[in-house]
C-alpha cells in the first residue's frame, strides 16, 4: 500500500477516500489503491501512498503529508472558483463512493494538519506561474529558472522555411511515469455559413462533378442540414482500435458530434485540396479541440496517414470515419508514429499530456519526434523539450497563429523553434495546415515568445474595438456606421471587420475562445515581468477580459469582450 525504507506507521489504508495534492495542481478527490506494477515507486524514504484520481482516471504515488481523509475535510479543499476540467466529475464520483462505503469507514478522522500544511494548501504557489515537478524524470543537471526579473536570451537571426527530408522512428519501448490530472478540449459550435443551403448544395454537386472532393470524405444527403461522414473504415480492423468493452457512443446519439461532422464536411467542400505529396512518415495528432480538428482534417485531405487521440474519445469518431486511425492513449500514439503533433488548451493540459500516466513521455524512445503546437508559457515548453530530449527524442515547438476558420482552411501561420531537421521533415504536414511556416532558430522558447507577442497585440486590438463600439452606442452613433468606416480606412483588417460584425449581430460562436485570449495576455504579462518591460495597454486589456470571464463569456469568442466593455 505504501513505500518506505523502514517500517512507518501509516494513517491510511487501501480503500480510503482522500484529498490528494500534487505539485502544481489543487487538492483532488482520490482513493488509496493497491500499487500498479507499471508505475515506479518513488526513491524518497518518506511514506507514500498510491492514489487513484477520480475524474481523470490517473494514479500516482503521493507523499502522506499531502493526503487528507475526504470525509473529515469534505469542504476544506473544495474549489469554489477557477474550477478545472474534470473537477466536478471527480467530486460526483467520490460522493458516489462515499455513499457506497460503510458509514464506519467514512467516520474516520485524522489529527488536524500543522500550520505549515495549512499554508501549503492555501498558498500552493503563484497560480499564474507554472510550478515544475521533476519527480518523474532525472533532468540531467537541469538548472532552476527564475520566473521573474530574468533577462530573456536574444533570438538568433531568423531563418526562413526550407524543404527537408529524412527518416525518423524507432521500435517503441514503454517506460513508467506518474500522473497529472486531466484537462479537456472545449466543445465546438457549428459556424454559421455565409451560403444558403441551396448554394451549398449546388457547390457540392459542382465539386463532385469536377472530381475535387477527397475520396476519403464523402457527403451524403440527410434529413437535416447537417452532413455526416460515412464510416468507410471498420474500427475493429484498426491497429489501434479501443478494447471492445470501452464505453463509446453512437455518432448519431450526440447532437454535438453531428454538428462537428457537419462543420468539417461543410468546410471541406468550400476549398479545393492543396497539391501536396504527403510524407510516407506516420503522423500522430493529440488534441481535437477547435484548432486540432481543422489541422487533422487537412492532414487527412492531403493524404497523410494520421493516428488521433483526444481526452474525450467521442471526438475521434468523425476522423476515424474520414480515414484516421485511433490511439487509446498518448503513449500508444507516439509509439505507433514517427512524429507526433499536439495542440491542447494550456500549460496544465500539456503537462498532463506529456507527464501523465500513459503520456507522451512514456512513448518516447530514441529518434521519436514530438511537435508541441500549444500556446503555453516558455518555462513549460522548455521543461517538455528537456524531458523529450532526455529520452532520446527530437523536439520542435510550433505554436500556430490563427483561429478556427484558418485552421479549417489550411491557412494558419506556424512559428517554429528547436530541431531544424525535424522542421524540414514536417514540411508536407505544415504545407497541409498552414499558408506560411517560419523557423525562428534552434533556441526553445523563441517561437513561444513570438506567439505571445502576436496574441497580446490581438487581444489589445480586440479590447480597443470593443470599447470603441461601446462608446459609439453611448454617444448615439449607429454602430453599423462605425463598422463601415473602420472597414474603409487604414484600420481595415480581417480582425476588425469580422469582430465588428460579430458585435453587431451579437454572435459569439467561439472562433478563438475568450478564456484562451485572456490566458495568453496573462502569459505575455508574465514574460514582460521577466524582462522588466512595462505593458500598460496589455495589462488594462487583460482586466477587461477577466471581467468578461466573470460575466460568463469564457467559452465565447473574443468578440464577447464587448459585453464587458458595454456593461
Amino acid at each position: 500500500m505504501h513505500h518506505s525504507a523502514s517500517k512507518m506507521e501509516s494513517k491510511f489504508e487501501v480503500g480510503d477516500l482522500v484529498w490528494a495534492k500534487m505539485k502544481g495542481f489543487p487538492s483532488w478527490p482520490g482513493k488509496v489503491i493497491a500499487p500498479k506494477d507499471e508505475v515506479k515507486k518513488p526513491l524518497k524514504k518518506t511514506l507514500h501512498h498510491f492514489v487513484f484520481f477520480f475524474g481523470s482516471e490517473n494514479y500516482a504515488w503521493i507523499p502522506e503529508e499531502n493526503i487528507y481523509l475526504y470525509a473529515a475535510n469534505r469542504n476544506k479543499f473544495k474549489l469554489n472558483s477557477r474550477i478545472p476540467k474534470g473537477y466536478k466529475e471527480a467530486l460526483e464520483a467520490i460522493e458516489d463512493e462515499v455513499k457506497a462505503q460503510p458509514a464506519t469507514k467514512n467516520s474516520r478522522t485524522l489529527e488536524l494538519p500543522s500550520i505549515d500544511e495549512e499554508l501549503a494548501q492555501i498558498f500552493p504557489g503563484s497560480s499564474d506561474s507554472p510550478i515544475k515537478d521533476y519527480s518523474r524524470e532525472p533532468m540531467g543537471g537541469k538548472k532552476p529558472k527564475q520566473l521573474k526579473k530574468d533577462a530573456t536570451p536574444v533570438k538568433d537571426k531568423k531563418e526562413r522555411k526550407s524543404i527537408g527530408t529524412g527518416t525518423v522512428g524507432r521500435p517503441p519501448k514503454v517506460k513508467d511515469e506518474t500522473s497529472r490530472k486531466s484537462t479537456g478540449s472545449l466543445p465546438v459550435k457549428k459556424r454559421m455559413s455565409s451560403l444558403s443551403e441551396e448554394e451549398l448544395k449546388a457547390k457540392k454537386q459542382k465539386l463532385f462533378a469536377e472530381g475535387r472532393m477527397n475520396t476519403k470524405i464523402k457527403a451524403k444527403p440527410s434529413t437535416n442540414s447537417v452532413q455526416d461522414i460515412p464510416m468507410d473504415v471498420n474500427q475493429e480492423d484498426l491497429p489501434l482500435s479501443p478494447p471492445r468493452e470501452s464505453p463509446t457512443k453512437s455518432p448519431n446519439s450526440s447532437t454535438h458530434n453531428k454538428s462537428t461532422s457537419g462543420l468539417l464536411i461543410e468546410e471541406a467542400v468550400k476549398k479545393p485540396l492543396k497539391p501536396i505529396i504527403p510524407t510516407p512518415l506516420r503522423i500522430g495528432f493529440l488534441g481535437l479541440g477547435i484548432m486540432g480538428q481543422g489541422m487533422v482534417m487537412n492532414l487527412l485531405r492531403s493524404g497523410h496517414e494520421v493516428t488521433v487521440w483526444n481526452r474525450t474519445a467521442q471526438k475521434c469518431k468523425e476522423f476515424i470515419s474520414a480515414g484516421a486511425f485511433k490511439g487509446n492513449n498518448p503513449a500508444e500514439v507516439v509509439q505507433a508514429c514517427d512524429m507526433t503533433f499536439a495542440c491542447v488548451s494550456d500549460s496544465t493540459a500539456v503537462k498532463d499530456l506529456v507527464f501523465g500516466n500513459f503520456g507522451v513521455l512514456q512513448g518516447i524512445t530514441k529518434g521519436k519526434c514530438y511537435i508541441e503546437m500549444s500556446t503555453i508559457d516558455e518555462d513549460t515548453m522548455q521543461d517538455v523539450a528537456e524531458a523529450i530530449n532526455a529520452r532520446g527524442g527530437v523536439f520542435l515547438e510550433a505554436p500556430v497563429v490563427g483561429s478556427r476558420v484558418p485552421a479549417l482552411e489550411g491557412q494558419l501561420i506556424i512559428l517554429a523553434s528547436g530541431d531544424r531537421k525535424l522542421f524540414d521533415d514536417c514540411y508536407t504536414c505544415f504545407e497541409a495546415i498552414a499558408k506560411k511556416f517560419l523557423f525562428l532558430g534552434p533556441e526553445i522558447g523563441g517561437a513561444t515568445r513570438m506567439k505571445l507577442i502576436v496574441n497580446m497585440i490581438m487581444g489589445t486590438t480586440m479590447a480597443s474595438l470593443a470599447e470603441g463600439m461601446a462608446m459609439a452606442e453611448k454617444v448615439g452613433l449607429d454602430q453599423e456606421d462605425v463598422a463601415e468606416v473602420l472597414s474603409l480606412g487604414s484600420l481595415s483588417c480581417p480582425t476588425v471587420i469580422h469582430k465588428s460584425q460579430a458585435i453587431l449581430n451579437q454572435k459569439y460562436d467561439p472562433h478563438f475562445p475568450l478564456m484562451h485570449q485572456q490566458k495568453d495576455l496573462r502569459l505575455a504579462l508574465l514574460l514582460g515581468d521577466k524582462v522588466e518591460q512595462p505593458l500598460y495597454v496589455a495589462s488594462a486589456a487583460n482586466e477587461l477580459y477577466k471581467k468578461a470571464r466573470r460575466l460568463g463569456y469564457a467559452e465565447s469568442d473574443i468578440a464577447a469582450v464587448y459585453r464587458a466593455a458595454s456593461s
